[in-house]
């Protein structure tokens, strides 16, 4: 990730499902968030974190299955050479906790935010909302991702007159009811290019391939230039990149 972030190099990093640290003891290999920022934060210097949940390990069935060997925080961040004038990490679903069994994680969930950030980029405002979905199984929704999508709409459109980017990683096919919420509202660049997967296909991970659950969607203040979603294998997921200018 931190050699495609200093090739591609963006103004606006967002990213989902990272893991922040916060005891020295922690695992190096569950250091993530310092690991990136120690190697770019100079070209970076703005930054928010939106934490979902925290934990020294998890349980399933009564035994631990993940040991962190001490406090981490899950969530999503956004990282920008422009100057961010404000910040709120909104929960649409549950709250911040503390996780340690997971047994019924994939019926109960954890909490789930959605990050507003709004930067100033040579005097002209822009709002981004960084989004983690809820998770199903078939990816087709349900009554939650639906509120889920009508609360996103109903943040994104507060100022619906400043430019606005919605962008992450959905959980949701693009023919759910959900994923339908938003596209009356934002164009939905996924559809608009044409984009026919945002998974790499790993070997072993048989979810994986030829699957639509991440997005960006733009009101009608941004002028896209160009938009892609990369194949190349640095996560579970493929990284989309947008060319855009402020109207």
């Amino acid at each position: 990730m931190i050699e495609f972030f200093k090739t591609q190099n963006p103004d606006i990093i967002t990213i989902q499902e990272i893991l922040r640290h916060l005891d020295d003891s922690v695992f190096e290999n569950y250091k993530f968030q310092e690991k990136i920022e120690k190697a770019i934060i100079k070209t970076y210097p703005y930054k928010f974190f939106g934490s979902l949940w925290v934990t020294d390990k998890f349980k399933k069935d009564g035994v631990v299955y993940r040991e962190y060997g001490g406090q981490v925080e899950q969530g999503n961040e956004i990282m920008s050479k422009f100057p961010i004038v404000e910040a709120t990490n909104e929960f649409y679903y549950k709250n911040f906790s503390y996780n340690l069994d997971v047994t019924n994680w994939h019926i109960e969930d954890h909490g789930r935010a959605v990050q507003v950030v709004e930067l100033n980029v040579e005097n002209k405002r822009l709002k981004i909302l960084n989004v983690h979905g809820i998770w199903t199984r078939d990816k087709l929704g349900d009554k939650r991702t639906i509120a889920e999508c009508k609360y996103i709409i109903e943040v994104a459109m507060r100022n619906s007159d400043v430019p606005t980017i919605i962008v992450g990683d959905f959980n949701l096919l693009p023919e759910t009811k959900s994923i339908s919420i938003l596209n009356r509202q934002f164009k939905n660049l996924i559809e608009a290019y044409q984009i026919k997967s945002t998974r790499p296909n790993f070997e072993d991970d048989k979810d994986n391939g030829n699957e639509v659950v991440d997005y960006i969607f733009v009101n009608d203040r941004i002028k896209v230039n160009n938009f892609s979603a990369i194949d190349i294998d640095i996560s579970d997921h493929l990284p989309l990149v947008l060319d855009f200018e402020i109207i």
